[in-house]
């Protein structure tokens, strides 16, 4: 964190700040040269990041400590070495950047949402930004390609593809893909991911401390159809 608030204090703008903190993207340059209807947009969000748009005014300084002053969920409290680890990774990778409050709290567009921790059975928790609790999601304006989602009948669907297959090709197999920490690989707007920052927990001697994400969150609304836009041209382009 206190290298983070060094850069940001040496840099013209958060814009550069942010740049200069998370590194080029992860898409790669020649994505706008895909022979598919989708190159232009994913090189859009390699060269500007996801846009980020709220329909409501910017939070006011009051709502933004009161905010604060609730914190994040008991669920990160309760993780609270858990949280620390995991963000200590994420922004050494350049997903999340975590800055004292004060370094951020007069900044347009900052909305602050409580963090918290799902546990999961056999697997290590997750951290989840609680968008719905602080009405951001409520308040983005729906620009993701929703087109690009596939919800239901997955086994259906997986079904037809077996049984419809070309015995003159042999037995059909099947693989599974994951990313890991997928959603990561998607780059935000800088200046607008202020709008999507959350709050940790802290020890009695720090500041109040602020999450940005710099990249596709879990818990935002508009990360699945995002993402899913990226993974589906690249499914398409192997079929």
């Amino acid at each position: 964190m206190a290298k983070a608030v060094q850069l940001l204090h040496a840099s013209s703008s958060w814009e550069s700040f942010v740049q200069a903190y998370r590194g080029p993207s992860l898409l790669s340059s020649a994505v706008g040269r895909l022979p598919h209807p989708a190159a232009p947009l994913l090189a859009n969000w390699r060269s500007e990041g996801v846009p980020v748009t709220m329909s409501g005014e910017d939070w006011s300084h009051e709502k933004i400590q009161e905010t604060a002053r609730r914190g994040p969920h008991k669920s990160a409290k309760d993780y609270a070495d858990f949280v620390r680890d995991e963000m200590a990774s994420f922004a050494e990778q350049g997903f999340w950047v975590v800055l004292p409050l004060p370094e951020v709290e007069d900044r347009s567009r900052l909305r602050l949402s409580p963090l918290g921790v799902v546990p999961q059975r056999d697997r290590r928790p997750r951290i989840i930004n609680d968008l719905t609790f602080s009405g951001v999601n409520n308040e983005t304006v729906r620009a993701g390609p929703a087109v690009s989602m596939q919800f239901g009948r997955a086994l259906l669907r997986l079904l037809y593809q077996v049984r419809h297959a070309n015995p003159a090709f042999g037995p059909v197999y099947a693989m599974k893909v994951d990313v890991a920490d997928g959603f990561y690989r998607v780059n935000l707007n800088p200046d607008q991911a202020l709008s999507l920052a959350c709050l940790l927990p802290k020890a009695p001697t720090e500041p109040r401390l602020v999450a940005v994400p710099l990249a596709l969150p879990m818990g935002w609304v508009e990360s699945p159809p995002y993402f899913c836009a990226v993974t589906e041209t690249i499914a398409d382009l192997t079929n």
